[in-house]
């Protein structure tokens, strides 16, 4: 075993592991630090075989600049990967303060235990990533990233930043797409019950329409799940593109 293939190696997995840091949580649990190793270790030792060799630095700082860019590339790529998730949990929250449920006002994945819908959302994005082939043909960009930027030469594009903010703006466009059913459906029943209000003084609407709202916001949601199923279709197959233009550009 060469130097030059130990070398390669080091890079490979440290890009791996900037992406497999960035893997959705499942559950409102965060992978174990160890399974996270071991799984960058497992792709880094199927990859090295296929992806150009670096060079071996002569002295310790640009092994040092290498090593970090390498992160700086994975961290980049998989935040990227995990925009789509990032819109499902943001829709999640939106529908649970919908359709009446009590909706958190945190950022981070939704917890099963608070937020049943909304971490039921998130799961179902996850089997449903797996179940489209997210995983392949996100392995087949990292891969594919090597033949852009070499191992140990970690170079983003100019329009790096440009290409997260991009995505970061479609995240919140999806999110909203995903929920608009449910919006729109929160502002029927509120209209109409807030004019049969007038109608019936005595009548408290928001009672009333508090169960109608659950009511047909669940039934909503059972028959939506075709419709997110294909708006996650269409972004784990447009994601590999994305990550790509990190490193090459548009």
């Amino acid at each position: 075993m060469s130097l030059a293939y130990l070398v390669t190696w080091l890079m490979v997995l440290l890009r791996t592991t900037g992406v497999i840091l960035q893997l959705p949580i499942l559950a409102g649990r965060s992978i174990p630090v160890t399974v996270q190793v071991g799984l960058s270790m497992c792709i880094a030792t199927l990859l090295v075989g296929v992806v150009p060799r670096a060079e071996v630095p002569t002295t310790m700082w640009p092994l040092l600049y290498a090593a970090g860019g390498e992160v700086l590339i994975g961290l980049a790529m998989g935040f990227v990967g995990r925009m789509a998730f990032a819109a499902v949990d943001m829709a999640g929250r939106i529908i649970t303060g919908e359709i009446g449920l009590n909706a958190s006002a945190a950022l981070g994945v939704p917890e099963p235990s608070t937020e049943p819908l909304a971490a039921l959302l998130s799961t179902f994005a996850i089997v449903m990533f797996f179940l489209f082939g997210g995983h392949l043909i996100m392995l087949s960009a990292l891969a594919r990233s090597f033949d852009i930027v070499l191992a140990g030469r970690p170079v983003l594009t100019g329009a790096a930043g440009e290409t997260m903010i991009r995505a970061t703006s479609h995240m919140i466009e999806l999110g909203f797409r995903i929920s608009a059913p449910f919006i729109a459906m929160n502002f029927l029943v509120s209209l109409a019950f807030s004019a049969l209000g007038r109608v019936v003084p005595k009548l408290n609407p928001f009672v009333i329409s508090f169960s109608v709202r659950l009511i047909a916001g669940l039934t909503l949601l059972s028959s939506s799940g075709a419709l997110i199923a294909r708006y996650l279709y269409l972004e784990f197959d447009l994601t590999p593109m994305t990550m790509l233009q990190l490193v090459a550009g548009r």
